[in-house]
């Protein structure tokens, strides 16, 4: 016969006799944050990490693209290859064992994972490893995998991006971008409409997006611009590298700001001081 469950009183708790909850005011206390930018390749989301305060930490999965901050200083890169790497990262992070190329201990205030998409990849391979399983498609084309088996890959996927973004560093995931047709049933009809977003599975894409503190969209616009050259006016075309962060009806974006201040629709040549300024309601 199973005893009847003893109900927690107050005298059993531990934070009625030991411990004190303090109350902090809002925002205040906050050191660091989780970051999430997707976008296209070339869009500027490798440069834009590389601006957040260092030492950066940039977890390389399989992106190679690091090219564009071979002149940052206090930027080490370390290639993670596989799904053991994607967890000997977050330990080495954790334990604060990392150490730079030149064999000296290295503390981070920012790790970047570049990219999450890449990160997922590697959580396929290692689920359809762990069964011992070879498939003529590539792995994570549709139909190359089973519902139970993408179902333990977003499982590990939610786990390891959470324990990520809990590391007491600025955390900056940076993603592909993909296109989403979603199911919006208002004023009772049904259609189909596109979101833009970083390029994951719907259940692992959901998950981060509620986890992240500010996510941004990549891309680059061209702008005339005409100069003077003796005597000549000349018109040349420009690039600029954009960050989306304002409310977008297609784009996902987000930042948590004050209530009473405006997010801007779009960042031009964005680095982290802009959109910390936004953050704390100074843009």
């Amino acid at each position: 016969m199973k005893k009847p469950m003893r109900m927690l009183s107050q005298k059993d708790s531990k934070s009625s006799d030991d411990r004190e909850l303090k109350p902090r005011k809002p925002g205040k206390m906050r050191s660091h944050r989780c970051y999430l930018f997707y976008g296209q390749a070339g869009t500027g989301k490798t440069t834009l990490s590389s601006t957040f305060p260092g030492p950066i930490a940039l977890g390389d999965f399989r992106d190679q693209g690091d090219d564009s901050v071979s002149d940052v200083k206090n930027l080490e890169v370390f290639p993670v290859q596989d799904w053991e790497d994607v967890e000997l990262f977050y330990w080495q992070l954790k334990k604060k064992t990392l150490v730079d190329s030149d064999g000296k201990p290295f503390h981070p205030q920012t790790a970047v994972i570049d990219t999450v998409t890449n990160m997922q990849q590697m959580a396929i391979e290692h689920v359809l490893d762990q069964k011992k399983k070879k498939s003529t498609k590539i792995a994570g084309d549709w139909g190359s995998m089973t519902k139970q088996e993408w179902g333990e890959v977003a499982s590990l996927m939610k786990q390891w991006t959470a324990l990520y973004k809990a590391l007491p560093m600025n955390v900056v995931f940076l993603a592909q971008q993909r296109v989403f047709n979603t199911d919006e049933d208002e004023s009772g009809d049904s259609e189909l409409t596109p979101e833009v977003g970083a390029r994951l599975s719907p259940s692992v894409k959901d998950a981060l997006n509620a986890a992240a503190d500010v996510i941004g969209s990549t891309f680059v616009k061209r702008k005339i611009v005409t100069k003077e050259v003796k005597g000549k006016k000349i018109k040349r075309e420009r690039s600029i590298y954009c960050l989306r962060v304002g409310p977008n009806p297609v784009y996902i974006t987000k930042i948590r700001k004050p209530r009473s201040a405006d997010a801007p629709a779009i960042i031009e040549d964005p680095v982290y001081e802009d959109i910390l300024s936004v953050i704390k309601g100074e843009a």
